[in-house]
């Protein structure tokens, strides 16, 4: 008996992407499964520039990253801005990453010294770079300086990684990698001789970092914005009256649009200090946070810091470095409008169960998070 055309009926490929070019992030990672035709579909540029068009890159959320006191894995975890339960995202294996770089258009950077990885908590995939140099290279061994920061061209839309690396004795060599394009690191010149910091952001394709002028006990500190388009170094000088001497007493963030570091006042945590910079000038907001942030440190035994700022609304994001439950808080501030709010997040990892060595995870870090589809296959 002839076989009915209605079930040897398929449907077109072009059909089925389009379909899939309308879903959400979260379900067409979930049809990658399905089969081989959707696995390599969704990943094609083309695919990915459609999919994007009809779901902008912007923030959705909360980023949260969890490490272990010995560094034995990274956790990361998705929150709605208004609380919730966190949603695991990825897990990174023990690497003992020395910095993992806020969420970038929703990739991160985590930094080991003489290579580098990049994830991206959305596909849940990640890519480890070539070593900066051979591991057998006697500079190898010398990596106290070495920094990776992550920085994105929003005019040619490609991604980098700056590699900074001052051995004693030598002059800082800078490296640029180019995510999908260089097969090995580049050297750039023009960099300034200056010790690198960990701490970096990428605004507007300008990554900042900030960088000791020396190791001396009276060395200065200085901001550096590296342009990713075009690969060239500017210094901006900080103002003397930033407190740079303890790393936990300033924070680089990006609020407004720009770079800003936020100076704490040891003695007093209700008061802060968030300089903007923006044309290398620098403008000074003093702030006299809300009697509830020291009952919340009082309450949880925890110092919280400025994380970052939510780019539509403008509020700071303040979380507690450390935590020793699954739940803490987040605290928004509002400088214009002088209003505090508050928000639980639950849901974390319980690392007195999972790890014999670990009665609490030793630091936590929140970021503005963003969906996508980037793939690395």
């Amino acid at each position: 008996m002839e076989q009915s055309s209605a079930s040897t009926r398929s449907i077109p490929s072009a059909i089925i992407l389009e379909i899939l070019a309308k879903l959400p992030l979260k379900s067409v990672v979930r049809f990658r499964c399905v089969s081989k035709f959707c696995n390599s579909s969704v990943i094609t540029p083309s695919f990915v520039k459609s999919h994007t068009t009809r779901f902008p890159i912007k923030p959705i959320g909360l980023l949260i990253t969890c490490s272990s006191r010995l560094q034995s894995g990274q956790m990361f975890f998705y929150a709605d801005y208004n609380g919730g339960s966190a949603v695991p995202l990825l897990t990174v294996p023990p690497r003992f990453s020395r910095y993992t770089t806020k969420s970038l258009n929703g990739l991160l950077c985590l930094d080991f010294g003489i290579c580098a990885q990049i994830c991206n908590p959305s596909t849940r995939q990640a890519i480890t770079l070539p070593f900066v140099v051979p591991v057998s290279s006697p500079s190898a061994s010398s990596t106290y300086f070495c920094v990776n920061s992550f920085g994105f061209d929003p005019v040619t839309k490609q991604h980098k990684v700056l590699n900074s690396w001052k051995v004693p004795g030598k002059d800082p060599e800078y490296r640029v990698f180019t995510l999908g394009t260089d097969e090995s690191w580049r050297l750039v010149k023009g960099g300034p001789c200056y010790y690198s910091q960990r701490e970096s952001i990428c605004i507007g394709g300008i990554i900042y970092f900030r960088c000791w002028t020396s190791t001396c006990k009276s060395s200065r500190a200085v901001l550096v914005a590296f342009d990713v388009g075009k690969e060239t170094f500017q210094v901006i000088q900080i103002p003397d009256e930033i407190s740079v001497d303890d790393k936990n007493s300033t924070d680089l963030i990006a609020f407004a649009g720009n770079p800003a570091i936020v100076s704490y006042d040891d003695e007093d945590s209700s008061l802060l200090i968030v300089w903007t910079v923006e044309d290398s000038i620098w403008y000074k907001n003093g702030l006299v946070m809300p009697s509830d942030l020291q009952e919340l440190e009082d309450e949880q035994a925890q110092l919280y810091y400025v994380a970052g700022s939510i780019r539509s609304t403008g509020e700071l994001i303040l979380a507690p470095r450390r935590v020793s439950n699954r739940y803490f808080s987040v605290l928004y501030y509002d400088i214009g409008k002088n209003v505090f709010r508050r928000v639980e997040i639950s849901g974390l990892p319980d690392y007195g169960h999972q790890f014999n060595d670990f009665s609490c995870i030793d630091t936590v870090t929140v970021s503005n998070f963003e969906e996508n589809i980037l793939s690395f296959t």
